[in-house]
């Protein structure tokens, strides 16, 4: 069992912290919107998704899944963060990557204080090259740690669809993790070893342009 932080509790973070924790991780969700924190610390889903429900219900029953708003809280009771908040496009066609920076530089005040290894790990869309422009140094900068040394920095592209995102969750045809050392490399695979398609690692400007080849 790995713990887990989900930063984001929209379509994509609440499928992600309800079919990890069904894999018997145990999963902390946050976010800012306060609604969406008391419904999953209370067993209840903050989106509507077929059979998310039940899922929730039977994992927060279990102790497996729980919410709040604390961000130290959430990464010091997790080995691994994955940051699922928003990045709208913008009229000039670009993301607006302001909600992932500043949960960058939230988690990377948090890792300022944690010695052990903690792996950030990215579902948000984004584009190539946002890892090493934006993600990276925001977590260095907040943190006064490196990336690769003290913690780690990947990219997990999703490919959830709105009414089969738990089956695609949890049945998907490939997985690619960006990763950029050995040790959140492990991590990784370890956290998805119960996943029966394959799983391709790959560097990090590599799994970031998948989602716009596919």
């Amino acid at each position: 069992m790995r713990t887990i932080s989900v930063f984001g509790l929209g379509y994509v973070g609440s499928v992600t912290a309800a079919c990890f924790s069904s894999k018997g991780h145990k999963v902390i969700g946050i976010d800012v919107a306060t609604e969406k924190v008391e419904l999953m610390a209370t067993g209840k889903t903050p989106i509507f998704e077929p059979g998310i429900q039940e899922i929730i219900t039977e994992s927060h029953a279990q102790g497996l899944l729980t919410a709040t708003t604390d961000i130290n809280e959430a990464v010091f009771g997790s080995e691994i963060s994955f940051i699922c908040v928003g990045t709208p496009s913008q009229a000039n066609g670009k993301l607006d990557l302001k909600g992932i920076q500043h949960v960058c530089e939230q988690i990377g005040a948090s890792l300022k204080h944690k010695d052990s290894f903690h792996v950030v790990v990215t579902r948000s869309t984004i584009l190539p090259g946002t890892t090493a422009d934006v993600i990276t140094p925001a977590l260095e900068a907040a943190s006064g740690k490196k990336a690769g040394k003290d913690f780690g920095v990947a990219t997990n592209p999703e490919f959830l669809r709105e009414g089969s995102a738990i089956k695609d969750f949890l049945n998907p045809p490939m997985t690619v993790l960006g990763v950029g050392d050995p040790k959140s490399e492990s991590l990784l695979k370890e956290l998805y070893a119960w996943m029966p398609a394959e799983l391709f690692a790959v560097p990090v400007p590599s799994a970031e342009m998948v989602k716009y080849a596919c």
